[in-house]
Protein backbone atom coordinates (compact mmCIF):
# COMPACT_ATOMS: atom_id res chain seq x y z
CA UNK A 1 0.00 0.00 0.00
CA UNK A 2 1.23 3.12 -0.88
CA UNK A 3 0.29 6.91 -1.46
CA UNK A 4 1.65 9.98 -2.96
CA UNK A 5 4.39 11.89 -1.10
CA UNK A 6 4.52 14.73 -2.96
CA UNK A 7 0.40 15.58 -2.67
CA UNK A 8 1.61 14.89 1.17
CA UNK A 9 4.47 17.25 1.44
CA UNK A 10 1.82 19.78 -0.81
CA UNK A 11 -0.62 19.84 2.27
CA UNK A 12 2.59 20.18 4.84
CA UNK A 13 3.74 22.85 2.53
CA UNK A 14 0.51 24.72 1.97
CA UNK A 15 -0.14 24.62 6.09
CA UNK A 16 3.25 25.96 6.50
CA UNK A 17 2.16 29.11 4.53
CA UNK A 18 -0.92 29.69 5.71
CA UNK A 19 -0.66 28.88 9.38
CA UNK A 20 3.83 30.16 9.71
CA UNK A 21 4.50 32.23 6.57
CA UNK A 22 1.10 34.74 6.69
CA UNK A 23 1.01 35.12 10.46
CA UNK A 24 4.49 36.23 10.24
CA UNK A 25 3.87 38.59 7.90
CA UNK A 26 1.13 40.59 9.39
CA UNK A 27 3.17 40.08 12.53
CA UNK A 28 5.40 43.10 10.65
CA UNK A 29 2.64 44.95 9.45
CA UNK A 30 1.01 48.31 11.47
CA UNK A 31 -2.24 46.68 11.80
CA UNK A 32 -4.68 46.41 14.65
CA UNK A 33 -4.80 43.77 16.07
CA UNK A 34 -8.62 42.70 15.12
CA UNK A 35 -7.20 43.14 11.35
CA UNK A 36 -4.55 40.54 12.35
CA UNK A 37 -6.81 37.90 13.47
CA UNK A 38 -9.70 38.27 10.74
CA UNK A 39 -6.57 38.25 8.39
CA UNK A 40 -5.60 35.19 10.54
CA UNK A 41 -8.77 33.29 10.20
CA UNK A 42 -9.10 33.70 6.37
CA UNK A 43 -5.76 32.36 6.25
CA UNK A 44 -6.72 29.24 8.30
CA UNK A 45 -10.06 28.96 5.71
CA UNK A 46 -7.68 29.40 2.75
CA UNK A 47 -5.52 26.48 4.31
CA UNK A 48 -8.06 24.26 4.79
CA UNK A 49 -9.78 24.65 1.06
CA UNK A 50 -6.75 24.07 -0.09
CA UNK A 51 -5.75 21.28 1.33
CA UNK A 52 -9.36 19.62 0.51
CA UNK A 53 -8.42 20.65 -3.23
CA UNK A 54 -5.07 18.52 -3.13
CA UNK A 55 -5.90 15.64 -1.25
CA UNK A 56 -3.46 12.47 -0.96
CA UNK A 57 -4.16 9.46 -2.67
CA UNK A 58 -3.55 6.66 -2.13
CA UNK A 59 -2.72 3.33 -4.62
CA UNK A 60 -6.12 1.32 -3.69
CA UNK A 61 -7.99 4.75 -4.49
CA UNK A 62 -8.59 5.78 -0.70
CA UNK A 63 -7.58 9.61 -0.20
CA UNK A 64 -7.03 11.93 2.93
CA UNK A 65 -5.75 15.26 3.46
CA UNK A 66 -4.53 17.23 6.60
CA UNK A 67 -7.38 19.73 6.63
CA UNK A 68 -7.80 19.27 10.59
CA UNK A 69 -4.07 20.84 10.94
CA UNK A 70 -5.54 24.05 10.09
CA UNK A 71 -8.98 23.15 11.82
CA UNK A 72 -6.74 22.39 15.37
CA UNK A 73 -4.14 25.34 15.10
CA UNK A 74 -7.39 28.30 13.96
CA UNK A 75 -10.02 26.80 16.79
CA UNK A 76 -7.12 26.87 19.62
CA UNK A 77 -6.19 29.74 19.09
CA UNK A 78 -8.74 31.73 17.48
CA UNK A 79 -11.64 30.48 19.91
CA UNK A 80 -15.23 29.44 19.46
CA UNK A 81 -15.87 32.56 16.15
CA UNK A 82 -13.26 30.84 14.91
CA UNK A 83 -14.34 27.47 15.14
CA UNK A 84 -18.05 28.39 13.72
CA UNK A 85 -16.32 29.76 10.62
CA UNK A 86 -13.65 27.13 10.52
CA UNK A 87 -17.04 24.08 10.40
CA UNK A 88 -18.70 26.25 8.08
CA UNK A 89 -16.33 26.82 5.59
CA UNK A 90 -14.62 22.92 5.95
CA UNK A 91 -18.26 21.91 5.89
CA UNK A 92 -19.72 23.92 3.01
CA UNK A 93 -16.36 23.35 0.71
CA UNK A 94 -16.71 19.81 1.48
CA UNK A 95 -20.15 19.58 -0.30
CA UNK A 96 -19.19 21.93 -2.81
CA UNK A 97 -16.00 19.18 -4.01
CA UNK A 98 -18.43 16.40 -3.73
CA UNK A 99 -17.60 12.84 -3.57
CA UNK A 100 -18.48 9.83 -1.39
CA UNK A 101 -18.23 10.20 2.53
CA UNK A 102 -19.84 13.77 2.75
CA UNK A 103 -22.09 12.72 5.84
CA UNK A 104 -18.97 11.46 7.45
CA UNK A 105 -16.82 14.37 6.99
CA UNK A 106 -19.98 16.67 8.27
CA UNK A 107 -19.94 14.37 11.62
CA UNK A 108 -15.89 14.40 11.81
CA UNK A 109 -15.97 18.09 11.17
CA UNK A 110 -18.67 18.52 13.96
CA UNK A 111 -16.50 15.98 16.36
CA UNK A 112 -13.57 18.63 15.83
CA UNK A 113 -15.86 21.77 17.02
CA UNK A 114 -17.28 20.01 19.88
CA UNK A 115 -13.71 19.10 21.14
CA UNK A 116 -12.45 22.82 20.45
CA UNK A 117 -14.87 24.03 22.34
CA UNK A 118 -13.93 22.20 25.52
CA UNK A 119 -10.22 22.57 24.78
CA UNK A 120 -10.04 26.59 23.85
CA UNK A 121 -9.60 28.31 27.23
CA UNK A 122 -7.76 25.70 28.80
CA UNK A 123 -5.45 25.83 25.70
CA UNK A 124 -5.44 29.95 26.13
CA UNK A 125 -4.59 29.58 29.47
CA UNK A 126 -1.60 27.30 29.34
CA UNK A 127 2.14 27.25 29.07
CA UNK A 128 3.66 26.58 26.31
CA UNK A 129 4.47 23.15 27.55
CA UNK A 130 1.03 22.53 28.46
CA UNK A 131 0.16 23.70 24.83
CA UNK A 132 2.14 21.65 23.02
CA UNK A 133 1.21 18.56 25.27
CA UNK A 134 -2.70 19.29 24.54
CA UNK A 135 -2.26 19.98 20.69
CA UNK A 136 -0.35 16.93 20.01
CA UNK A 137 -2.88 14.69 22.61
CA UNK A 138 -5.79 16.02 20.60
CA UNK A 139 -4.32 15.49 16.94
CA UNK A 140 -3.09 11.68 17.95
CA UNK A 141 -7.42 11.27 19.52
CA UNK A 142 -8.75 13.09 16.98
CA UNK A 143 -6.86 11.49 14.11
CA UNK A 144 -7.78 8.29 15.79
CA UNK A 145 -11.48 8.44 16.17
CA UNK A 146 -11.48 9.92 12.57
CA UNK A 147 -9.69 6.37 10.96
CA UNK A 148 -11.83 4.37 13.04
CA UNK A 149 -15.10 6.59 11.67
CA UNK A 150 -13.82 6.02 8.30
CA UNK A 151 -12.94 2.35 8.27
CA UNK A 152 -16.63 1.86 10.03
CA UNK A 153 -18.05 3.69 7.25
CA UNK A 154 -16.20 1.72 4.51
CA UNK A 155 -15.92 -1.52 6.71
CA UNK A 156 -12.44 -2.09 5.84
CA UNK A 157 -9.17 -1.72 8.49
CA UNK A 158 -7.07 1.36 7.57
CA UNK A 159 -4.05 0.04 9.75
CA UNK A 160 -1.23 2.02 7.68
CA UNK A 161 -2.80 4.52 6.12
CA UNK A 162 -4.46 5.04 9.78
CA UNK A 163 -0.78 5.39 11.20
CA UNK A 164 0.31 7.77 8.31
CA UNK A 165 -2.49 10.09 8.86
CA UNK A 166 -2.01 10.03 12.65
CA UNK A 167 1.70 10.58 12.49
CA UNK A 168 0.98 13.06 10.04
CA UNK A 169 -1.51 15.38 11.29
CA UNK A 170 0.40 14.91 14.84
CA UNK A 171 3.73 16.16 14.12
CA UNK A 172 2.49 19.14 11.85
CA UNK A 173 0.47 19.96 14.63
CA UNK A 174 3.31 19.91 17.45
CA UNK A 175 5.74 21.60 14.99
CA UNK A 176 3.51 24.73 14.07
CA UNK A 177 2.34 25.19 17.59
CA UNK A 178 5.96 24.89 18.44
CA UNK A 179 7.51 27.65 16.44
CA UNK A 180 3.50 29.41 16.84
CA UNK A 181 4.35 29.87 20.40
CA UNK A 182 8.17 30.91 19.59
CA UNK A 183 6.80 33.70 17.54
CA UNK A 184 4.78 35.15 20.16
CA UNK A 185 7.22 34.93 22.59
CA UNK A 186 9.45 36.76 20.35
CA UNK A 187 6.85 39.51 19.60
CA UNK A 188 6.18 39.59 23.28
CA UNK A 189 9.59 40.07 24.04
CA UNK A 190 10.14 42.86 21.17
CA UNK A 191 7.47 44.64 22.49
CA UNK A 192 8.90 44.36 25.98
CA UNK A 193 12.48 45.40 25.03
CA UNK A 194 10.99 48.61 23.10
CA UNK A 195 9.08 49.83 26.26
CA UNK A 196 12.09 49.23 28.26
CA UNK A 197 13.99 51.52 25.81
CA UNK A 198 12.16 54.06 26.80
CA UNK A 199 12.67 54.16 30.08
CA UNK A 200 16.24 55.34 28.91
CA UNK A 201 14.75 58.27 28.77
CA UNK A 202 13.09 58.98 31.91
CA UNK A 203 16.35 59.70 33.50
CA UNK A 204 16.15 62.94 31.62
CA UNK A 205 12.53 63.61 30.68
CA UNK A 206 11.90 63.23 34.46
CA UNK A 207 14.13 65.63 35.66
CA UNK A 208 12.22 68.28 32.88
CA UNK A 209 8.81 67.15 34.10
CA UNK A 210 9.30 67.87 37.99
CA UNK A 211 11.18 71.23 36.97
CA UNK A 212 7.76 72.43 35.25
CA UNK A 213 6.23 72.55 38.80
CA UNK A 214 8.88 73.75 40.49
CA UNK A 215 9.24 76.78 38.39
CA UNK A 216 5.90 77.38 38.87
CA UNK A 217 5.81 77.38 42.44
CA UNK A 218 9.08 79.45 42.52
CA UNK A 219 7.87 82.44 40.73
CA UNK A 220 4.39 82.63 43.12
CA UNK A 221 6.35 82.58 46.16
CA UNK A 222 8.84 85.51 44.68
CA UNK A 223 5.62 87.61 43.64
CA UNK A 224 3.89 86.44 47.36
CA UNK A 225 7.22 87.64 49.08
CA UNK A 226 7.65 90.98 46.89
CA UNK A 227 4.53 92.25 46.11
CA UNK A 228 1.43 93.12 48.15
CA UNK A 229 -1.33 91.47 47.03
CA UNK A 230 -4.72 90.75 48.58
CA UNK A 231 -5.81 88.00 50.54
CA UNK A 232 -7.42 86.32 47.20
CA UNK A 233 -4.50 86.38 45.46
CA UNK A 234 -2.21 84.98 47.67
CA UNK A 235 -5.03 82.45 48.51
CA UNK A 236 -4.92 81.73 44.94
CA UNK A 237 -1.49 81.76 44.51
CA UNK A 238 -1.37 79.77 47.22
CA UNK A 239 -3.79 76.88 45.93
CA UNK A 240 -1.88 76.70 42.50
CA UNK A 241 1.34 76.13 44.49
CA UNK A 242 0.20 73.59 46.49
CA UNK A 243 -0.91 72.00 42.98
CA UNK A 244 2.40 72.12 41.47
CA UNK A 245 3.97 70.41 43.96
CA UNK A 246 1.15 68.08 44.18
CA UNK A 247 2.21 67.43 40.86
CA UNK A 248 5.60 66.90 41.10
CA UNK A 249 5.30 64.51 43.88
CA UNK A 250 3.09 62.35 41.78
CA UNK A 251 5.42 62.46 38.81
CA UNK A 252 8.58 61.55 41.70
CA UNK A 253 6.50 58.64 43.39
CA UNK A 254 5.15 56.99 39.78
CA UNK A 255 8.90 57.23 38.37
CA UNK A 256 10.08 55.29 41.72
CA UNK A 257 7.36 52.86 41.32
CA UNK A 258 8.77 51.67 37.99
CA UNK A 259 12.25 52.14 38.78
CA UNK A 260 11.95 50.61 41.81
CA UNK A 261 13.83 46.92 42.16
CA UNK A 262 11.88 43.90 42.31
CA UNK A 263 11.29 43.06 46.23
CA UNK A 264 12.38 40.12 47.69
CA UNK A 265 9.62 40.81 50.51
CA UNK A 266 7.01 38.57 48.65
CA UNK A 267 4.55 36.46 50.76
CA UNK A 268 1.22 34.80 50.18
CA UNK A 269 -1.51 36.77 49.44
CA UNK A 270 -5.28 36.24 49.74
CA UNK A 271 -6.41 37.84 46.67
CA UNK A 272 -10.08 38.36 48.74
CA UNK A 273 -8.52 40.40 51.16
CA UNK A 274 -6.48 42.40 48.63
CA UNK A 275 -9.30 43.25 46.71
CA UNK A 276 -11.39 44.07 49.66
CA UNK A 277 -8.80 46.42 51.03
CA UNK A 278 -8.14 47.88 47.69
CA UNK A 279 -11.85 48.94 47.74
CA UNK A 280 -12.00 49.91 51.29
CA UNK A 281 -9.44 53.13 49.48
CA UNK A 282 -10.89 53.71 46.53
CA UNK A 283 -14.53 53.62 47.53
CA UNK A 284 -14.70 56.98 48.55
CA UNK A 285 -12.94 58.11 45.02
CA UNK A 286 -16.12 56.61 43.46
CA UNK A 287 -18.56 58.30 45.51
CA UNK A 288 -17.54 61.30 44.68
CA UNK A 289 -17.99 60.81 40.55
CA UNK A 290 -20.98 58.65 41.35
CA UNK A 291 -19.35 55.61 39.97
CA UNK A 292 -21.34 52.56 41.49
CA UNK A 293 -19.23 49.28 42.29
CA UNK A 294 -20.19 45.74 41.57
CA UNK A 295 -18.14 42.59 43.00
CA UNK A 296 -17.55 39.07 42.46
CA UNK A 297 -14.28 37.78 44.37
CA UNK A 298 -13.45 34.98 45.62
CA UNK A 299 -10.81 33.61 47.51
CA UNK A 300 -7.54 32.33 46.31
CA UNK A 301 -3.96 32.88 47.04
CA UNK A 302 -1.06 34.07 44.95
CA UNK A 303 2.61 34.83 45.43
CA UNK A 304 3.39 38.68 45.65
CA UNK A 305 4.40 41.89 47.39
CA UNK A 306 0.97 43.45 49.50
CA UNK A 307 2.37 46.62 49.23
CA UNK A 308 3.30 46.69 45.39
CA UNK A 309 0.07 44.75 44.54
CA UNK A 310 -2.11 47.24 46.34
CA UNK A 311 -0.23 49.67 44.23
CA UNK A 312 -1.18 48.29 41.15
CA UNK A 313 -4.94 47.68 42.07
CA UNK A 314 -4.82 50.96 43.14
CA UNK A 315 -3.55 52.51 40.09
CA UNK A 316 -5.73 50.27 37.64
CA UNK A 317 -9.08 51.56 39.75
CA UNK A 318 -8.12 55.10 39.82
CA UNK A 319 -7.94 54.87 36.17
CA UNK A 320 -11.30 53.38 35.97
CA UNK A 321 -12.86 55.98 38.12
CA UNK A 322 -11.21 58.87 36.11
CA UNK A 323 -12.92 57.50 33.17
CA UNK A 324 -16.31 57.83 33.87
CA UNK A 325 -16.18 61.51 34.73
CA UNK A 326 -20.32 61.51 34.37
CA UNK A 327 -20.62 58.26 36.67
CA UNK A 328 -21.08 54.63 36.13
CA UNK A 329 -19.94 51.02 37.21
CA UNK A 330 -16.78 49.56 38.17
CA UNK A 331 -17.02 45.77 38.41
CA UNK A 332 -14.27 43.72 39.96
CA UNK A 333 -14.47 40.22 39.83
CA UNK A 334 -11.90 37.16 40.63
CA UNK A 335 -12.12 33.64 39.95
CA UNK A 336 -9.68 30.65 39.76
CA UNK A 337 -9.52 28.98 35.58
CA UNK A 338 -7.39 25.94 36.42
CA UNK A 339 -4.11 26.56 36.99
CA UNK A 340 -4.30 30.21 37.29
CA UNK A 341 -6.43 33.38 39.42
CA UNK A 342 -8.21 35.74 36.82
CA UNK A 343 -8.58 39.40 38.20
CA UNK A 344 -10.95 41.30 36.24
CA UNK A 345 -11.31 45.40 36.18
CA UNK A 346 -13.57 46.81 34.27
CA UNK A 347 -15.72 50.36 34.05
CA UNK A 348 -18.31 51.69 31.42
CA UNK A 349 -16.26 55.16 30.80
CA UNK A 350 -15.26 56.54 27.90
CA UNK A 351 -12.66 53.58 26.62
CA UNK A 352 -9.95 53.75 24.17
CA UNK A 353 -8.53 52.99 20.66
CA UNK A 354 -6.05 50.56 19.22
CA UNK A 355 -3.82 52.73 18.85
CA UNK A 356 -4.17 53.77 23.17
CA UNK A 357 -3.80 50.23 23.89
CA UNK A 358 -0.93 49.82 22.10
CA UNK A 359 0.94 52.95 23.54
CA UNK A 360 -0.24 51.69 27.44
CA UNK A 361 3.20 51.58 28.95
CA UNK A 362 5.15 53.93 26.90
CA UNK A 363 6.68 56.85 29.71
CA UNK A 364 4.14 59.79 29.68
CA UNK A 365 1.53 58.69 27.67
CA UNK A 366 -1.67 59.16 29.09
CA UNK A 367 -5.23 59.74 27.97
CA UNK A 368 -5.61 62.39 30.85
CA UNK A 369 -3.89 65.44 29.39
CA UNK A 370 -2.17 67.50 31.75
CA UNK A 371 -3.60 65.32 34.29
CA UNK A 372 -1.55 62.06 33.68
CA UNK A 373 2.08 61.20 33.60
CA UNK A 374 1.74 57.55 31.94
CA UNK A 375 3.98 56.11 34.68
CA UNK A 376 1.09 54.97 36.31
CA UNK A 377 0.64 52.03 34.05
CA UNK A 378 4.24 51.50 33.47
CA UNK A 379 4.17 50.85 37.48
CA UNK A 380 1.28 48.58 36.72
CA UNK A 381 3.17 46.45 34.16
CA UNK A 382 6.17 46.85 36.18
CA UNK A 383 4.24 45.17 39.06
CA UNK A 384 2.23 42.23 37.76
CA UNK A 385 5.25 41.38 35.54
CA UNK A 386 7.46 40.82 39.13
CA UNK A 387 4.56 38.77 40.18
CA UNK A 388 5.03 36.51 37.15
CA UNK A 389 1.48 37.60 36.27
CA UNK A 390 0.02 38.68 32.75
CA UNK A 391 -2.37 41.93 31.85
CA UNK A 392 -4.41 42.06 28.69
CA UNK A 393 -6.72 45.17 28.02
CA UNK A 394 -9.56 45.71 26.26
CA UNK A 395 -11.68 48.53 25.30
CA UNK A 396 -13.98 49.92 23.02
CA UNK A 397 -14.71 53.77 22.48
CA UNK A 398 -18.17 54.80 24.81
CA UNK A 399 -18.57 51.76 26.11
CA UNK A 400 -15.84 50.93 28.50
CA UNK A 401 -12.57 49.20 28.99
CA UNK A 402 -11.20 45.78 30.74
CA UNK A 403 -8.24 44.94 32.39
CA UNK A 404 -7.77 41.09 33.06
CA UNK A 405 -4.58 40.37 35.10
CA UNK A 406 -3.43 36.62 35.30
CA UNK A 407 -0.98 35.26 38.13
CA UNK A 408 -0.19 31.92 39.00
CA UNK A 409 -2.78 30.10 41.59
CA UNK A 410 -0.89 28.53 44.74
CA UNK A 411 -3.31 25.58 45.77
CA UNK A 412 -4.14 24.52 49.18
CA UNK A 413 -1.21 22.52 50.16
CA UNK A 414 1.32 24.63 48.72
CA UNK A 415 -0.82 27.66 50.44
CA UNK A 416 0.16 25.92 53.84
CA UNK A 417 3.88 25.11 52.64
CA UNK A 418 4.41 29.23 52.02
CA UNK A 419 3.10 30.18 55.24
CA UNK A 420 4.70 27.44 57.63
CA UNK A 421 7.77 28.98 56.07
CA UNK A 422 6.99 32.24 56.23
CA UNK A 423 6.20 31.71 59.65
CA UNK A 424 9.55 30.30 60.41
CA UNK A 425 11.44 32.98 58.79
CA UNK A 426 9.99 35.32 61.02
Amino acid sequence: MEFDIQALLLNILILLFFLLFIPLILEQCNTSNKKKKFFMLISVNLAIISCISFPVIETGGKIFDLRYVATIIGGLYGGIPASISIWIVTVTYRIFFGGDGIILNVLIASMHFAFLIILFKKFTYSSKIKKLIIGTGYSIVTSMLTVAFIGWYINEAMLYLGFTYMISLSITVLLIIYITEIMNETSRLKIRTEKMDLVSQLASSISHEVRNPLTVVRGFLQLMSQVDLTKEKRDEYLKISIEEIDRANNIIKDYLSFAKPNSIKTELLDVNQELSRSLDVITPLANMNSVSIKTNINTSFIYGEKQLFQQCLLNIKKNCIEAMPNGGTLEIESKEFYDQVVISISDTGIGMTEEHLNRLGEPYFTTKGKKGTGLGMMSVFRIIESMNGTLHITSELQKGSKFSIQFPKIKNNESFEVAATSSDQS
